[in-house]
């Protein structure tokens, strides 16, 4: 079912021109808001060539702009622009709404213990996380 979903995903986001890779970024960017190239690559786990390849196409589409740092200008800062934000928003939208249509095949007690199961779901990750454990 997930790798369906994602699958489907992806094609939407192939739709928009915008690749998963592209996503990634994004997605840091405005989780963790302005970052160092050197921080991105370090994120995605790649050198900082093939971060910075992927910078430039993702530059050229208006989605992330880059700029030198006041304090030190040989590092150059990574910003999400206003347009890449409004696709991100779009996509997530998509992601959404597919949800939401999903929930609405399902009957209420369904709908209810899938509520309770998440709920139990977000917990166990929560008490993972609190213990420090590998892969939280």
């Amino acid at each position: 079912m997930i790798a369906g979903e994602r699958a489907a995903f992806a094609g939407h986001c192939h739709a928009r021109s915008i690749s998963m890779s592209h996503l990634h970024v994004m997605t840091l960017l405005e989780n963790h808001g302005p970052l160092p190239m050197s921080r991105l690559a370090e994120l995605l786990g790649s050198g900082v060539a093939a971060a910075t390849g992927l910078v430039t196409r993702m530059e050229e589409r208006g989605l992330v702009t880059r700029a030198h740092d006041a304090d030190d200008r040989r590092v150059v800062n990574l910003h999400l622009t206003d347009a890449g934000a409004a696709e991100l928003r779009e996509l997530q939208l998509v992601r959404r709404q597919r949800m939401a249509t999903a929930l609405t095949h399902l009957s209420e007690p369904e709908q209810a213990r899938l509520l309770v199961a998440i709920r139990n779901l977000r917990s166990a990750f929560e008490r993972i996380h609190e213990q420090g454990a590998p892969n939280a």
